[in-house]
């Protein structure tokens, strides 16, 4: 799975096609199911590809605190957001399931 680092490989990955943004913690339980169930699944859930922001990788720490709405909206992982066209369009806390009611 393609993980998001730095305000570059956001902003490349934001000039692609829509997708989904997962945001994770190597601590979390959960995180680690969903991560098994998108490996299983070529890193998709339905047609969207999936890519993460762990939150507990030190070399994210700038894109995390440049990208304020991690810090204001995030209180639970994993969280999603479906990204169309470079926008947030919905986001959810969840597992697969959740993730799948919005697209």
């Amino acid at each position: 799975m393609n993980e998001i680092i730095s305000i570059y490989d956001w902003e490349n990955i934001n000039r692609k096609s829509d997708y989904l943004l997962l945001i994770t913690k190597e601590s979390c339980d959960d995180c680690k199911e969903v991560e098994e169930y998108l490996e299983k699944n070529d890193n998709k859930v339905k047609n969207y590809i999936v890519n993460k922001i762990n939150l507990d990788n030190p070399h994210s720490e700038e894109l995390i605190n440049e990208l304020e709405w991690i810090n204001v909206e995030v209180d639970f992982v994993p969280f999603w957001s479906l990204i169309l066209d470079s926008k947030r369009i919905k986001s959810v806390r969840g597992n697969v399931k959740m993730v799948k009611e919005i697209i």
